[in-house]
């Protein structure tokens, strides 16, 4: 009897193996950490991936599988981590140890993060999963994971649900993760929402550090609630960034997926009222201002565009829909949000076309996020008449020696900024921008706009600073200024705040590479800093010119200089809806005692 008590046991405890073994198609206790590593030209060029796998390495697994799948870099810099195969790998005992070699596949295609997940959970069945997609970020229409060995092809939202969906998971992520910039959004959440339980993304650009994986390993290894894990891999995050000074514009959110629907729901009223107002008289214009002065993330400037993300919350105050604010809402779904507290974001974005390409609002219209908000932007930004701004007064002086300028009616619909171009002429007689501006007298109501020019420029230690507009709200203004600092192209990005009437210089940014993606990096300028600012442009913008070398000190600050020219053109700009920029006449200001009037006006021409 006992003889055969003991072979029932046996067998019993063969089949409890063979149950949890990963061909089995069950579920078994454990928690698995899957990390989707496109190393892009982040690691090709600064070796961020491995340096996160360095992390990964150093944390206490605590009996947490981990298992990372790499490719789209065409250089691997540390780990001897192949660029000519997609690898997957696992970390146990503070090892890097491959699993599997596989063809270069691209990472940017729905197929290959599928076959990664069902891998996954065919070999690691838990209970208790996470993905995190690791690269860069573009945004609700540009999508995640930009694989450089096939042309910075990336997952777009689309692409990146059907992956989910073919994977036929046994159980929804406890949490999927982006490690990439600007995915934070409404359309991302509406996405993932039915393949996981809590999403943790950044509206903004993310440092070049990323995550605190040491961190994200402790928390998601101790089996506490989503929320709290979300809560702690935020944490942890902001700590990594100041520790390394790049917090100013360091966000991230954690979000309760099951309450995506309310959120949704107010977004289909709110887009609906848009739909509703914004046929009546400068009503869409109003809306467009409310985008541009609201809280926007990753790129957005004159040099390079706009990534179009937008904060959802902000906008909605901004464009003043009392009825359709979505607070509790929005408490509900972003049940944590860090950021450095110099920002307006609420944690949650959406895409909003600042910047229009006609594809762009085509992916995101094949998203079907929202119907209400694809006719607003069906209506308003894909079937637009070819001129879409004209002069009623391309430029008169009035008797106080200003220059004016004012719009037709009809220009309200589609005009999204006014500025000005002050101009001069080089030593060959060619044109140059010296200073691109805002501070101009307006009535948008009567779309008249005027001068008010005092012969002053912005400069930092004395030496001037061509710059351009990249934010404009009611509190304050938000400059960029092309500059060459420690040898390295830049801009250096300041403010102008209207209560205190001072500048405030937070550092430098570097905009986008040459692919179009956001550059990780956020740098605040330090003692000994070599500068060269750039003082004036082509026309097209194209031809910068820098000025001389100095040493920054951090008590430095952005002041304003008179110019010492006695004479200079100066023209307005009306930009529309779609970047399209329409020019008045030049008027000639001359200096004049301590003042400077207009005292011609001519047609406005580019030689």
């Amino acid at each position: 009897m006992k003889r055969i008590i003991a072979i029932i046991l046996t067998c019993f405890l063969i089949a409890s193996a063979l149950s949890s073994c990963g061909n089995s198609g069950g579920t078994r206790e454990g928690r698995t950490l899957f990390i989707y590593m496109c190393g892009s030209n982040l690691e090709t060029k600064q070796g961020l991936a491995g340096k996160n796998i360095d992390e990964l390495l150093a944390a206490d697994t605590d009996g947490l599988n981990i298992v990372i799948q790499t490719g789209g870099a065409k250089t691997w810099r540390s780990h001897n981590i192949s660029e000519s195969n997609n690898q997957r790998y696992e970390i146990k005992d503070g090892k890097l140890k491959l699993l599997k070699n596989l063809s270069q596949e691209n990472m940017g295609e729905a197929e290959t993060l599928t076959d990664f997940l069902k891998w996954g959970q065919e070999e690691y069945p838990t209970e208790n999963n996470m993905l995190i997609l690791w690269d860069h970020g573009g945004g609700s229409a540009k999508g995640v994971c930009f694989d450089e060995n096939y042309s910075y092809d990336a997952l777009t939202l689309t692409e990146l649900n059907s992956a989910l969906k073919k994977a036929n998971l046994n159980n929804k992520f406890d949490i999927i993760g982006f490690d990439a910039c600007l995915m934070a959004s409404i359309e991302t959440a509406a996405m993932v929402k039915d393949y996981a339980k809590y999403m943790i993304a950044s509206e903004e650009i993310v440092p070049s550090g990323g995550w605190d994986y040491k961190s994200v390993v402790k928390a998601f290894a101790s089996g506490k609630s989503e929320k709290k894990i979300g809560r702690q891999i935020c944490d942890s995050f902001m700590k990594k960034c100041k520790d390394h000074e790049q917090e100013l514009f360091s966000t991230l959110s954690v979000f309760d997926l099951s309450k995506l629907s309310p959120m949704l729901k107010k977004f289909s009223e709110a887009a609906e009222y848009l739909n509703r107002v914004s046929g009546t008289k400068n009503y869409f214009s109003q809306v467009l201002n409310a985008a541009r002065q609201s809280e926007k993330f990753g790129v957005d400037n004159v040099f390079d565009g706009s990534s179009n993300m937008v904060d959802f919350i902000d906008f909605s105050n901004l464009v003043i829909i009392f009825d359709l604010f979505a607070y509790k809402e929005k408490d509900d779904f972003v049940v944590y949000s860090v950021n450095s507290g110099e920002r307006n974001n609420s944690g949650v974005s959406f895409f909003y076309p600042l910047n229009v390409e006609q594809k762009e609002i085509e992916e995101y219209i094949s998203l079907g996020i929202c119907k209400e908000y694809n006719d607003f932007l069906s209506k308003y930004y894909l079937n637009a008449p070819d001129t879409t701004i004209e002069f009623k007064d391309r430029g008169s002086i009035t008797s106080d020696g200003a220059f004016k300028v004012s719009l037709t009616e009809d220009s309200h619909k589609y005009l999204a900024s006014v500025n000005y171009l002050l101009l001069n002429k080089d030593k060959d007689g060619n044109q140059r921008v010296i200073s691109s501006n805002v501070d101009t007298v307006n009535d948008w109501d009567k779309l008249i706009f005027k001068s008010d020019f005092k012969g002053v420029v912005p400069a930092l230690k004395g030496h001037r600073m061509y710059s351009k507009l990249h934010v404009d709200r009611e509190i304050f203004l938000d400059y960029e200024c092309p500059a060459i600092v420690n040898g390295k192209k830049t801009y250096i990005r300041y403010y102008y705040t209207f209560e205190d009437k001072s500048y405030f210089l937070p550092g430098t940014c570097d905009g986008i590479d040459k692919n179009g993606l956001p550059i990780n990096e956020f740098r605040s300028l330090k003692n000994g800093d070599k500068i060269r600012l750039a003082t004036d442009t082509s026309l097209s913008g194209d031809k910068i010119n820098y000025g001389k070398e100095f040493v920054f000190n951090v008590d430095d600050n952005v002041t304003k200089i008179r110019l010492d020219g006695k004479e200079y053109q100066y023209v307005f700009v009306a930009t529309d809806i779609f970047g399209k920029s329409y020019y008045s006449d030049t008027a000639t200001f001359k200096k004049q005692g301590n003042i400077f009037r207009a005292i011609k006006t001519e047609p406005y021409t580019t030689e």
